[in-house]
């Protein structure tokens, strides 16, 4: 057991008081607690419970803080466990997204403390950054992407929200400053590992960085911010793939487009990424339309073109900020490679520059 987390949410004894309401009894009895999941930011298990007394429930997925100190200094700095629980608390039942129930929500704020419980998707398939998408798997989480942004698309009650980050000239000032303190960091790092010329790049985007900021679209709905495959589980119903979408830890007021740009981006190959992402963002905005979202395809396009630079900025940050991984440093390698080259086709530099 030296490997499994040692916090108080993952208890027998703190399960069973927070399951209770849905678990019909009073002590649940654990039989296994085994970790999952790629996360960097936070931890998660699968806790498996004994069913010799008739528990309704066989199994949850808890999510607690992560026992690496880098990790717990980066999330008090990107408030992610505050977002994350704040969502699934005060947010997701106002979208239509598709999530894991959340059984139980609990923030600590002094000490930047959480636990969630949620709902275990047994026969879900974790996507895989590395190895890309497939077209079904990118069309449905499209889908997902629609029905997450279009309730609050463009929404004033998106104000209502006062723990929910949202891109202003303020906020995108500390993210630039962060940005140019991370890059040479991240450089030094990945050298090798990620072209010269994406890193090349890199370094004018950086530059530049204030100028992109100013050309970021007005209209503002509810983002991932992280939007990617290993923050996804599919499921096979029928002859559609069902998607749920996880991890919360980045949500925030954003352009659509951000999310959008990074997910295609980041899931295939740079030359099925070339064949395939226009009529992926067609996809993106024909549902918009269905949900009395009015988007234009040029206006869409346009903005997919600027984001191209969300997955490459979010490769910098997070491979900085977070615990060093084999499988972390490939990942992030990936990301600013895809994006890298997502930026160079669509010229997303003479966007902003």
């Amino acid at each position: 057991m030296s490997d499994i987390s040692s916090h108080k949410g993952i208890s027998g004894e703190y399960l069973s008081k927070a399951l209770a309401p849905i678990s019909g009894v009073s002590k649940l009895r654990v039989e296994s607690i085994m970790p999952i999941g790629t996360g960097q930011m936070a931890e998660s298990y699968r806790v498996k419970f004994s069913q010799e007394s008739g528990e309704k429930i066989e199994s949850v997925v808890v999510k607690v803080p992560s026992q690496n100190e880098n990790s717990r200094g980066a999330s008090r700095a990107t408030r992610c466990y505050e977002l994350e629980t704040s969502f699934y608390s005060t947010l997701v039942d106002v979208l239509k997204v598709d999530t894991p129930k959340c059984f139980h929500v609990w923030y600590d704020a002094p000490a930047d403390d959480f636990v969630l419980v949620l709902e275990d998707i047994h026969d879900a398939t974790q996507g895989d950054q590395i190895s890309g998408a497939t077209i079904e798997q990118a069309q449905s989480a499209i889908t997902q992407l629609v029905k997450l942004h279009a309730p609050m698309w463009g929404s004033t009650k998106l104000d209502q929200f006062a723990w929910l980050p949202k891109h202003s000239s303020n906020t995108a000032t500390g993210t630039a400053q962060l940005l140019k303190s991370m890059f040479p960091s991240f450089a030094e790092r990945f050298t090798g590992k990620v072209g010269d010329e994406i890193i090349s790049l890199g370094e004018r985007l950086v530059a530049n960085i204030e100028r992109y900021y100013a050309a970021f679209p007005s209209t503002l709905t509810v983002a991932h911010r992280d939007f990617r495959l290993d923050n996804l589980l599919f499921s096979a119903r029928d002859s559609e793939i069902a998607v749920k979408v996880v991890d919360w830890q980045t949500v925030g007021a954003m352009p659509g487009a951000s999310d959008l740009a990074y997910f295609i981006g980041a899931s295939f190959t740079v030359e099925d990424r070339r064949n395939r992402e226009q009529a992926l963002v067609k996809i993106y905005c024909e549902g918009l339309n269905a949900q009395q979202v009015a988007v234009s395809f040029n206006d869409i396009w346009a903005q997919y073109r600027l984001f191209g630079t969300s997955g490459y900025i979010m490769a910098i940050v997070a491979s900085v900020l977070v615990k060093q991984t084999d499988r972390g440093d490939a990942m992030f390698a990936a990301m600013a490679n895809r994006h890298g080259q997502q930026m160079l086709d669509l010229e997303t530099e003479k966007l902003f520059v």
